[in-house]
């Protein structure tokens, strides 16, 4: 995983982005579909601890304006509940995050 592999313990908080990061969830992740929202089940792509994410899909698509259309990206966070050092007091996870497209069917 480049620079951000542990030499020693594990990775710290750092809230960062890499294109390869949506690729490998994209490969690894199970989804599910709860009715009203999908969950995202896999590995963390940078700090490969379990994490799962559920995006209430249909609650942004009731918000959203009628002129914007939705082409379904959601920005996803890691949030394992490993430690990772310097992690602000309430967050989760290791501080990466990705963009996924989720296809919905209406």
């Amino acid at each position: 995983m480049g620079d951000d592999e542990p030499t020693a313990g594990p990775l710290p908080y750092t809230e960062v982005t890499d294109e390869a990061y949506a690729a490998r969830a994209a490969a690894g992740f199970t989804v599910r579909e709860l009715g009203f929202a999908v969950l995202l089940s896999g590995q963390c792509p940078r700090c490969d601890h379990s994490m799962s994410n559920t995006l209430v899909d249909d609650l942004y698509r009731r918000v959203a304006p009628a002129t914007a259309p939705d082409l379904g990206y959601r920005t996803v966070l890691c949030e394992c509940d490993a430690d990772h050092p310097a992690r602000p007091d309430g967050l989760r996870g290791c501080g990466a995050y990705w963009t996924l497209r989720l296809e919905v069917e209406a």
